[in-house]
């Protein structure tokens, strides 16, 4: 937990206060980026990146309307989303033409798996689905504000869970019946 001293030891650029964030702050906010990023040279960037903004923007940081954990964490995603964009990771983003599935469901049946069977099935989740996924299930953000951060529609951030969640239950499907029949 960062302490209101940290927090102006920080805005005061004092060098024990931003190394007591970092170490405080980093598995957190690596694990943040993980889930959107999976090579490891890019994740390092990111992280690099992630808390040069931190330490930048540390006075826009209120207490009042947060904890600063959720704080850090917008800046860990933003920065996550700044690289794909940049790297044109999420270019294909693009509504699909077709009838959304029940979500909410599909969503039920998600939640029952292991958590190891899901996170890799997640690791090789296109990037784009996996974004929309991880922003909207993971993180909580509404597909209005999903449609935001990543400069698409609303109806496409919702055309991209769907499709997010009809993949990971096809290759769900496709690795128990590996499971079951070898």
């Amino acid at each position: 937990m960062i302490t209101n001293k940290v927090i102006k030891g920080c805005l005061a650029k004092e060098r024990w206060a931003m190394q007591q964030c970092y170490e405080q702050c980093a598995p957190y906010v690596f694990t943040i980026i993980k889930n959107y990023i999976y090579n490891e040279t890019d994740q390092q960037d990111v992280m690099q990146e992630t808390f040069a903004q931190v330490f930048y923007s540390i006075q826009n940081y209120d207490s009042n309307k947060g904890k600063f954990k959720s704080w850090i964490s917008q800046i860990a995603i933003n920065q996550a989303i700044n690289f794909l964009r940049k790297n044109k990771k999420l270019s294909f983003l693009v509504p699909l033409n077709e009838e959304a599935l029940d979500i909410k469901e599909e969503i039920t049946k998600i939640e029952r798996l292991d958590k190891i069977q899901l996170n890799q099935c997640i690791e090789i989740m296109p990037i784009g689905y996996r974004t929309v996924f991880l922003l909207n299930l993971v993180e909580g953000y509404t597909h209005d504000e999903i449609a935001q951060i990543l400069k698409i529609t609303a109806q496409t951030s919702r055309s991209q869970l769907s499709r997010a969640i009809k993949w990971l239950r096809k290759h769900i499907q496709q690795h128990q019946k590996t499971l079951t029949y070898g």
